[in-house]
């Protein structure tokens, strides 16, 4: 009887909390305009933190530190900036041209597909959507370059913010441990440095990751003779930092400009194509999980539901920000007795399929030991092997830390 009404109020608390949920998330996209530079503005300080613990260690003043981060910060703005507005300029000068190409390679393409196929009079690929292609193209440019104010605006917030963050970033474990009791106070102090270094170290290898990326795609345009190489340099760059789509949608992109701009002579569209999957085959999919190795504890699953859900909410910037925001949800999801579940559920589950695996090596070992003594259980070495091996695993796993294992990791 007792039973009823416990499950009864934990119905009521997972409703309750389904509704918490939808009304935050409501509340982020309606508040965008603030919140975006807020949490691009975070990401930011969390991106320069190495680099602050380093000049710490060596003693730097803080007023030099934060000059130098601010200054490289300006810097990268004000180039961004330039590099949008000449992008555009020598897009819309280039559309004319490209539209010959796209006409001339429509052509190309209906007289191959005539030979196999019987097609009416006047057809052709681009007749079936009616659009001109031209003036989509220079309007769509035209926009960007109208919307440069308000990227102005949303990047000027975010560098108040940083130097608001850099300045008050060694009060503010000090402050936690003041405002909440010592125990919980710790425990929390812990979890923002993890979520702190976590996100850092991400953010680092994404950027190492990226850089060589861009820096390949680049060279693919000079060797292929592919146009505006430092476009596609700067794009393979961006879109890096969206996991499994922004890789397929830059890839794409890139094949598709080199099919109009090569067309008839396809070797160089092959060369395109064969260096920029190539690139990211090895660097996505090799090299990438290499270096982060379990540090997110992520699940793919997950991931590509991230993306969409911050990508609904924020637009863009929520899809290059969704997965650090993810991991940092886990992060507090683990050290909330009530939310844990799922904290285990949208992690990649690795840790769990390495625990299976020794609870079937003991299951064997069981066996074997049937044969001797039937119900023997294992001897002490062999259990004392087996939680030295757990041990080791735990620590390489990368998994988020739960509250009672904090100071285990370093």
């Amino acid at each position: 009887m007792t039973e009823k009404p416990f499950s009864g109020n934990k119905y009521i608390q997972i409703f309750l909390g389904v509704l918490v949920s939808l009304a935050v998330l409501a509340a982020l996209k309606m508040s965008e305009d603030v919140m975006i530079p807020l949490v691009l503005s975070f990401f930011c300080y969390l991106l320069f933190s190495p680099l602050l613990r380093r000049l710490d260690r060596l003693h730097v003043p803080r007023f030099f530190s934060v000059l130098l981060v601010m200054a490289m910060l300006l810097f990268f703005f004000l180039a961004a900036g330039w590099f949008i507005l000449m992008t555009a300029n020598t897009l819309v000068d280039l559309v004319p041209f490209y539209s010959e190409k796209v006409v001339s390679l429509d052509r190309l393409l209906t007289s191959k597909m005539s030979a196999y196929v019987t097609l009416p009079t006047g057809a052709s690929f681009l007749s079936v959507l009616p659009v001109n292609w031209s003036s989509l193209a220079i309007s769509s440019l035209t926009s960007i370059s109208n919307k440069f104010f308000s990227i102005t605006k949303v990047a000027l917030l975010v560098y108040i913010f940083v130097l608001f963050l850099l300045l008050e970033r060694h009060s503010v474990i000090p402050k936690l441990l003041a405002a909440i009791p010592r125990n919980k106070g710790m425990k929390i102090a812990v979890m923002f440095e993890r979520i702190t270094r976590q996100t850092s170290k991400y953010l680092l290898l994404k950027v190492v990751i990226s850089t060589f990326t861009g820096a390949l795609f680049f060279l693919t345009a000079i060797v292929t003779g592919l146009d505006l190489p430092v476009l596609w340099a700067v794009l393979a760059f961006i879109f890096n930092f969206i996991p499994s789509i922004g890789s397929v949608i830059v890839t794409t992109i890139t094949i598709f400009m080199a099919l109009i701009q090569f067309a008839p002579v396809w070797t160089n569209v092959f060369y395109v194509a064969i260096l920029t999957i190539s690139t990211q085959m090895i660097l996505g999919n090799i090299i990438d999980p290499r270096l982060q190795g379990g540090q997110l504890n992520l699940s793919p699953f997950v991931i590509l539901v991230s993306l969409s859900l911050w990508g609904f909410i924020w637009g863009l910037p929520g899809m290059f920000i969704a997965v650090p925001l993810t991991s940092v949800l886990q992060i507090l999801c683990a050290n909330i007795k009530s939310l844990r579940p799922i904290a285990i559920m949208i992690s990649s589950g690795k840790s769990y399929q390495r625990e299976n695996a020794k609870q079937r090596a003991l299951e064997r070992y069981l066996r074997k030991q049937d044969k001797l003594k039937r119900g023997e259980h294992p001897t002490a070495e062999h259990i004392q092997e087996a939680e030295e091996r757990e041990a080791h695993d735990n620590y390489h796993k990368g998994d988020f830390i739960l509250p009672e294992n904090f100071g285990d990791k370093k």
